[in-house]
């Protein structure tokens, strides 16, 4: 009692401590495709508007430092270090140097036969979730000069990717969820698949569990200890369209499209419950964490930010920091 206590009080901080700005140029808002934190800077995808750094130094106060047009569509963003690396549509994946996050400068890129979507960085390569095209892997030693060197097609279409270990995790969208083995990432190979997600749209890995967004069917426990024999260990399905989700200490933070965020309990993979909900301004489109912050991305308010622990600076009313102009 004493700890269902305890999570339910810290699922009212997070939504209580909730802060979103809306960032646009010349007065159009930007939508918030996909978004990823390091340091103090948030770097947010806003699809035909290209890649835009917020800085959250003070996250009751976030602001836009930067834009940055690319040739695509920016749906996918990961950082790492002085680079962000971008899923830019039919642009493939473009190498942006961050070293200054607030002259951020496209020095590579590669295209890809597909609609570049997601991706996600380890070691030397960079996987890239090419919808149609289903996986490329991209070697990006040379950050000036990426190539591919190797693709792996899968039954459906490639949305969202996660590295963990030897294996990547593809939300494959009617295909489900694909496991590929990338061991040696010039020769992957599909070492499972698991077809209950019906229309995969992100997926997230910790310790021995896949969590996949399946959009009208909420969200799926899988269980991938043995990633050859993967298995549905549980789900909960959500009111709205799942499109993200991200694991925080005791909790999975959903963005559901057009029905905000939820925050659903996975101490028990096998019997995930929501036990708090929130309407956001737009709609919800992918989530990333850090240390005790979330960060949200959506279409009509392109970034939120809310602290997750830091009870003193809650807003009792859910304060929203609206700035057309900024």
């Amino acid at each position: 009692m004493t700890r269902n206590v305890s999570l339910l009080l810290v699922c009212k901080a997070i939504f209580l401590s909730l802060t979103l700005v809306t960032v646009s140029a010349e007065g159009e808002e930007l939508p918030g495709l996909d978004v990823y934190v390091i340091g103090s800077h948030a770097y947010v995808a806003g699809g035909s508007s290209g890649l835009y750094v917020v800085d959250i130094s003070r996250p009751a106060d976030p602001k836009r430092v930067a834009s940055l047009d690319t040739p695509g569509q920016v749906k996918g963003v990961y950082a790492i270090g002085s680079f962000a690396y971008v899923a830019d549509g039919s642009a493939g994946l473009q190498i942006i140097d961050i070293h200054n996050p607030a002259r951020p400068r496209i020095i590579g890129s590669v295209e890809t036969p597909g609609d570049a979507r997601d991706v996600y960085v380890f070691s030397d390569y960079a996987c890239v979730a090419d919808a149609q095209a289903g996986l490329q892997i991209i070697k990006i030693r040379d950050a000036k000069g990426p190539r591919i060197v190797a693709s792996i097609d899968t039954p459906g279409e490639a949305y969202g990717v996660h590295v963990a270990g030897d294996h990547a995790y593809v939300a494959d969208g009617r295909g489900g969820l694909q496991i590929i083995n990338i061991q040696r990432p010039a020769e992957p190979r599909i070492a499972a698949s698991v077809r209950a997600p019906r229309d995969a749209r992100a997926v997230q890995v910790i310790s021995d569990y896949a969590y996949v967004a399946d959009f009208a069917d909420g969200i799926y426990a899988i269980n991938v200890s043995n990633p050859t024999r993967p298995r549905v260990v549980g789900s909960v399905d959500t009111p709205g369209e799942a499109l993200g989700v991200y694991p925080l200490y005791d909790l999975l933070i959903v963005a559901d499209g057009s029905r905000g965020l939820h925050l659903i309990d996975n101490r028990e993979p096998e019997s995930l419950s929501i036990v708090s909900s929130y309407d956001t301004p737009g709609e919800t489109r992918n989530v990333h964490g850090l240390a005790s912050t979330v960060y949200v991305a959506g279409a009509g308010f392109g970034l939120g930010v809310f602290d997750v622990i830091d009870r003193s600076r809650l807003d009792l009313n859910g304060h929203f920091l609206i700035h057309p102009d900024r």
